[in-house]
Parts: C-alpha cells; sequence; structure tokens
C-alpha cells in the first residue's frame, strides 16, 4: 500500500485550531491506501495534532468520515487535556451497505433488493481496517497503540460488530444510535446472550440512543412493542439495557438516552459524550490541586499520569500548556519551589521546546538568578528565534 495522493483539506469555519498554510484553514490531509482485500482504492481523511513533531498519539478511526471527520476533529482539539490529542482517521465510504452489515439478508419491509444484494461485507471491511488500514496509518503517522472506533447508524453496527469479534482491535468503541435492528435482531441476540460469558480486559463501550420513539411510547414502553415503527428504538435501549445487566467483566459501559435528538442530528452531541466518558480517567483535577496549594504539584502529576499510563498501555507525559500554566500560577503566588519544579519537569519532558525554555527563563528573571535566566533564554533562541525571548535576554543582560 503507498500514498496516492495527499491534498490539503480546508475548512475556513474551524478556525480555532487549524494549521494555516498558503492563506488557508487545514485541518488534515487526504491520503489514499489502496485494499487488496477489497480490491479498490481507499480514501481517508488525516488529521495529525499540531504539537511536537516526535510526539505519538492515540488514533480514533470515524465511519463514514466524509460527514463526521471534521465534526471529530473540533472536538478532540477543543477540548484537548481534558481528553487526549488524537491522531484522527476518518474513513469514507464506497459501498456503504457492503462494508457496514455484518450479515447477508434478503429484502424486507425495512430494506430494499439493491441494498440487501449487497449486505453482508463487515468481515472484509473489518478485515481491510486490522489488516491493511492500521498498519499503514501507524507506518506513516507519529501513533501510539491506543485506538478508539467510532460509528454512527450502520457505522455503529460495524462497531458493534468490532466490539464482539475484533475485541483486541480496539481500546474503545463509540456505537452511536446503532442499526441494530439489522437482520431482525437475530445477529445481535446470539452476542446478548453471550454476554456474561466474555472479559472485556478493560475495554470501554459508549452507545448512543437518539429519540426515535413513535408519539405516545417511552423508552420503558417501547422494549414491550412489537410493530415495525418501533423496531430500530427497541434494539438499541434493549442492547444497552441487556449490557448493563450482563455487567461483563473489564467493560467500562456507557449509555446515554438523548430525548432531543433524532437520527440524524444526534452524532455531534454523541462523539463529545462518548469521548468525555471514554477518557474520564485522563483530565487531571484542577480543582482539587487550587483547593490544595499546601500540595506538591509535581508530585500530585506525576501519581495521576502514571495512572493513566497504566490505563492506556504506555507512558503518557502530561502536556506541555498544562504544566507551564500551571508552574506560572506558583510563581505568581510565589510559591517559587512548586514553580521551578514544574518549569523543569518540562525542560525534561520537552528538552526541544524553545518555549518551556522561555518560560524557564522566566522563573530566573524573577527569581532574581540573572546568569540562569540568561543560559535559559539562550538556550531558547537557538532552538527557535522569536522577537518576545529575544527581547527579554536583551534585557536581562541590560541589567547583568
Amino acid at each position: 500500500m503507498k500514498i496516492i495522493s495527499s491534498l490539503f483539506l480546508t475548512l475556513i469555519a474551524l478556525t480555532g485550531f487549524a494549521q494555516k498554510r498558503d492563506n488557508k484553514i487545514v485541518i488534515g490531509t487526504i491520503d489514499t491506501v489502496y485494499s487488496k482485500i477489497l480490491n479498490e482504492k481507499r480514501i481517508i481523511y488525516i488529521h495529525v495534532p499540531d504539537g511536537d513533531k516526535n510526539e505519538r498519539y492515540p488514533v480514533l478511526y470515524v465511519l463514514d468520515g466524509d460527514q463526521h471527520f471534521e465534526s471529530a476533529v473540533a472536538i478532540d482539539e477543543q477540548i484537548s487535556g481534558i481528553i487526549p490529542n488524537m491522531v484522527i482517521v476518518g474513513i469514507t465510504n464506497t459501498d456503504r451497505e457492503r462494508d457496514l452489515t455484518p450479515t447477508h439478508v434478503k429484502p424486507d419491509r425495512i430494506i430494499n433488493a439493491g441494498d440487501a444484494a449487497r449486505s453482508g461485507g463487515g468481515e472484509n471491511f473489518m478485515g481491510f481496517i486490522e489488516k491493511e488500514l492500521i498498519p499503514y496509518v501507524d507506518a506513516h503517522y507519529l501513533t501510539t497503540s491506543y485506538r478508539v472506533f467510532s460509528g454512527h447508524s450502520l457505522g455503529g453496527l460495524t462497531v458493534v460488530n468490532a466490539f464482539f469479534n475484533h475485541t483486541g482491535l480496539f481500546n474503545a468503541y463509540i456505537a452511536i444510535d446503532p442499526s441494530l435492528w439489522w437482520d431482525g435482531r437475530r445477529w445481535i441476540e446470539k452476542y446478548e446472550n453471550e454476554l456474561s460469558q466474555h472479559n472485556f480486559n478493560n475495554k470501554g463501550l459508549f452507545v448512543a440512543i437518539a429519540n426515535n420513539l413513535p408519539a405516545g411510547l417511552d423508552t420503558i414502553s417501547v422494549l414491550k412493542d412489537t410493530g415495525i415503527n418501533t423496531s430500530f428504538s427497541r434494539s438499541v435501549l434493549g442492547f444497552a439495557h441487556t449490557v448493563r445487566s450482563a455487567s461483563p467483566e473489564g467493560l467500562r459501559f456507557g449509555a446515554k438516552f438523548y430525548p432531543n435528538e433524532w437520527h440524524g442530528s444526534v452524532e455531534l452531541n454523541a462523539e463529545y459524550d462518548a469521548l468525555r466518558y471514554l477518557f474520564k480517567f485522563y483530565h487531571f483535577d484542577m480543582n482539587y490541586v487550587r483547593a490544595h496549594r499546601e500540595l506538591n504539584p509535581d508530585s500530585l502529576v506525576s501519581a495521576h499520569f502514571n495512572k493513566v499510563s497504566k490505563q492506556m498501555g504506555y507512558q503518557v507525559l502530561p502536556t506541555e500548556d498544562m504544566i507551564n500554566n500551571m508552574a506560572y500560577d506558583y510563581m505568581g503566588e510565589q510559591k517559587m519551589n512548586f514553580a521551578l519544579s514544574l518549569f523543569k519537569r518540562n525542560i525534561e519532558n520537552h528538552p526541544q521546546s524553545s518555549n518551556a525554555w522561555d518560560s524557564l527563563g522566566d522563573y530566573y528573571v524573577s527569581a532574581g538568578d540573572k546568569q540562569k535566566a540568561i543560559d535559559a533564554f539562550s538556550k531558547s533562541l537557538r532552538l527557535k528565534e522569536t522577537q518576545d525571548t529575544r527581547r527579554k535576554l536583551e534585557e536581562v543582560k541590560g541589567k547583568h
């Protein structure tokens, strides 16, 4: 497999986090992979966080990427720090009914003859993801082993299929209003009956449920209905109820009903809630730090990110911005020992960051150590020339 093309995806509306290139606002690239399994070229959208060029990131794989890639990027960038920055891969469609359905079915009152004829290619599609797409992404982008899989509607059905049949492929699964009515529920009922037998070994699953209820029914009464108009809602609500009741070992499970969203509008809110839920172990509690200013913040940070690292399976470091902001707060309170330990942590974690060295220089200016300030500012400028750091260095030298 190789890249066939790489074009800039430009979105004028998403100005808060995008990289600016050639007077355009860029959130990612369009990449192309040829699949031998599917015997076709597949287009993928790729977003890489604009951070340390040597930093590696977990990966969020998003189905129906032509519709949901941009919103996934916006959510991740907007709340980074609460959840980790991620490489985001939007998987676009060629034949949606073929790829996103786990079994071949016959036409019925819901599925027309054309869609039924093409159905049932889900395992081939998962083979493409497992054996071709993921190795390609890992080889060409700075990724870690932690992966999240997200899909809506038939994409949600695919996510649930992966959850049961490719459990080790992803660490967390997001099924947004999944089409679990598929195949008369025969497909999903098989796995529901086996839930209590599984050990999901620290996997996460979030199921979002839109309000597709017919008038006069609620989330309880719909489960007793047998009509075709309630098959979608019955299937998703019933699945969520079954998972909660089975409480399978090792699974972190969350589900949410959205009374003000319907099937076509639920994706954005659900993606946000799912990522917040699945990464609730990641966020460092700044309110606790603010309430306990007597405690060593560097020790609190270390303890927290040791737990995060254990959860994600590799060493996870706090972001440079997070530590920098904490350090300046303590410096402003004249808690200089705490501030220094945090500034030095950033140097240790990000030795090639000109900003980390510039911030350490600010500390030494405040502490009255002019020579160390000169050394830190000079190191910052060797890494990257900036007008502000140059000004600071000249000011310190003038007073030296």
